[in-house]
Parts: structure tokens; C-alpha cells; sequence
């Protein structure tokens, strides 16, 4: 059984997938990681050795140290754009989009009548989705590697799920722009001032702290544009000559997601030869249910099968005029 100390540090925020972090990344650890990493080593080899976990402790590890990574930490990137929240997994909501203003001033007599017009107000449902990992441990790889075994299941379990979210949300976005002001062609395979000074304005125009979301490679490309560096404080230079990268083009935060960081089936983050420009925050991401970890042993293939599933979110985009792109060839 999983030590008592184990299971407590469990329910400190953070502390266990900390530790599988630095399992799985070959970090350095401190005397009390130490001490984990060699409990939670006999705990898995005890489990393949004997081919059973009654209590479901694999599950509980689980659905403990990934699911408050998952639902409860902040992302500074989506935190920004949309309001965030959960719900109950019966639950569901709409919102109404901004009321535009589409109320027409006619001439007329005095006394007289014109032709009524409307407030536009339109409601948007979230557009929900689940997400479920299935995979298998052996009970050889559970003796031969132990905690390697669990840090491993603990945080690509996390990457899985977080990058999938990441990615449904931009393909979303992507999708949602198509056409109009919001839909910027570069021209080409590279990005130009014309296209970024175009993108600028329009998200200046439309809310506070607007910034840019790309792929690294597009983010290299906007630090290398001629005459960038003269307008950096002299902290924008230092980080300019130490990172490559700018903070801020023509009023513009520039954010960048790394092009080797994919998902399990070897999709970008990102859609490729795409700029996002953001302007605020652009609707809702709430988080539906919560995750469960089912596990179910083989002995006659000595495995036990695990399904990670109850991962489910849902976008509503009401504020698509704070939202644009750039794209290239």
C-alpha cells in the first residue's frame, strides 16, 4: 500500500507532479524527493510483482496528481483569453454574444413613424469536447522501472490532455476567422511589416493589451525585422540579445508556442503559417465533470489496462471581432 506520508503529500497542490516532472526531466532532487522517489518505487514494483492493486492506488495516483494540473492551474495564455470555469458533468449553458448595435436613425416628421429596427443579440452554445486516454503498463515495466514507470504515466498523462485542449482551441479559432478585416494575407512565406502594422490596428482598435500567438519560428521572424530593436527599452535589448525574440511589436505582445512541442499523434500546437492576433478576452472555457482513472488487470497478458477518461471542456467564442490572423503561404 502507498505509504501514509505518500498519500498525504498527494493532497499538497502541485508537489507530486512537481516530483514526476523532475523524474521524467532528469532533474535534480532534494532529500524529500529522494525519499518519494524510493517509496513510490517499491509501491510499483510491489504491484508487478504481485499482479494485483485492490484498493486502485495506480487510479487514485492518477486522478490525484494530474487532474488538479489539468482543471486547476493557472495557463497565463488561455487565462487571458477566455473567462474561465467548471461546471457539473450534466451541466450545460449558453451566453449571449456582445449586442451589436444595429438600431437605425431614419429622417422623419416630426410625429411621424419609420421602419422599426432591432438590437442584434444573438446566443452561443459552447462547443463541448471530450478527451480520453487509454494505455496499458506491464507488470515487467513495473518491476523493472518503478517510479520511472509512474512519473512517466503521471506526466505524459498531463501533456496528453492539456495539449489536446490547446490544440481544439486554436483550431477553433482558426477556423472561426474566414474572412473580412480579421483574415490578413501575408503574400508569401514570410512574414511582412505591412501584414503585422495591419493586424496591430485592428486588435489596438478592439481591446487592452493585445498580443500575437504563433509558432517560434513566426515569433524569430517578427525580432528579426529591420528597425524593431531601436524602439526596446534597454531590458527589451538585453532580453533581445539573450532570447532572439522581442516582448512587443508596434504595441503588441508577442507569444510564442514552441514548434517541437506536439501532441501524442504528432500534431503542432499551432496550425502552421498562421499569426493569431488576440484583443482581450474572447469568451468562455469551462471545464465539465471531472477526470476518473478506470484500471482493469490481465493477468493472463500480466497488464493492467487504464482508461483516463471524464476530460471535457467547452468554448463559446462571443467576442469573435477581438480575434484575427495572419496568414502565409
Amino acid at each position: 500500500m502507498l505509504h501514509t506520508e505518500i498519500a498525504s503529500l498527494m493532497n499538497e497542490k502541485g508537489k507530486m507532479f512537481e516530483w514526476a516532472s523532475k523524474i521524467e526531466y532528469k532533474k535534480q532532487l532534494d532529500t524529500e524527493e529522494k525519499e518519494i522517489s524510493t517509496v513510490v518505487d517499491a509501491w510499483a514494483k510491489q504491484i508487478g510483482e504481485k499482479g494485483s492493486d485492490p484498493n486502485m492506488e495506480i487510479s487514485n495516483f492518477v486522478v490525484k496528481v494530474v487532474a488538479p494540473e489539468v482543471y486547476d492551474v493557472p495557463d497565463e495564455l488561455l487565462d487571458s483569453m477566455f473567462d474561465r470555469g467548471s461546471i457539473g458533468e450534466f451541466d450545460d449553458y449558453q451566453i449571449n454574444e456582445d449586442p451589436k448595435n444595429t438600431l437605425i436613425a431614419y429622417d422623419s416628421a416630426k410625429g411621424g413613424n419609420v421602419n422599426k429596427s432591432y438590437i442584434d443579440v444573438t446566443k452561443v452554445a459552447p462547443v463541448w469536447k471530450h478527451k480520453q486516454v487509454e494505455t496499458e503498463i506491464t507488470y515487467a515495466d513495473l518491476r523493472r522501472n518503478g517510479v520511472k514507470t509512474i512519473a512517466n504515466l503521471t506526466v505524459f498523462s498531463e501533456e496528453a490532455l492539456k495539449n489536446k485542449m490547446f490544440f481544439d482551441i486554436f483550431s477553433q479559432i482558426d477556423a472561426a476567422i474566414g474572412g473580412g478585416e480579421q483574415l490578413i494575407n501575408a503574400g508569401g512565406a514570410t512574414l511582412t511589416p505591412a501584414a503585422l502594422d495591419a493586424l496591430a490596428l485592428y486588435l489596438i482598435d478592439r481591446g487592452e493589451n493585445p498580443m500575437t500567438v504563433s509558432l517560434s519560428k513566426y515569433s524569430q521572424q517578427i525580432a528579426k525585422m529591420a528597425g524593431q530593436v531601436t524602439f526596446m527599452s534597454e531590458q527589451m535589448k538585453n532580453d533581445f540579445n539573450r532570447y532572439g525574440l522581442v516582448n512587443f511589436y508596434n504595441g503588441l505582445r508577442i507569444g510564442h508556442i514552441s514548434g517541437a512541442k506536439r501532441t501524442g499523434d504528432n500534431m503542432q500546437l499551432l496550425p502552421d503559417k498562421r499569426v493569431f492576433g488576440i484583443a482581450g478576452k474572447i469568451g468562455t472555457l469551462d471545464m465539465r465533470g471531472q477526470l476518473r482513472v478506470l484500471e482493469t488487470f490481465d493477468n493472463n497478458r500480466e497488464k493492467v489496462d487504464l482508461k483516463i477518461t471524464g476530460f471535457e471542456f467547452g468554448t463559446a467564442i462571443n467576442k469573435i471581432d477581438k480575434i484575427a490572423k495572419i496568414v502565409l503561404t
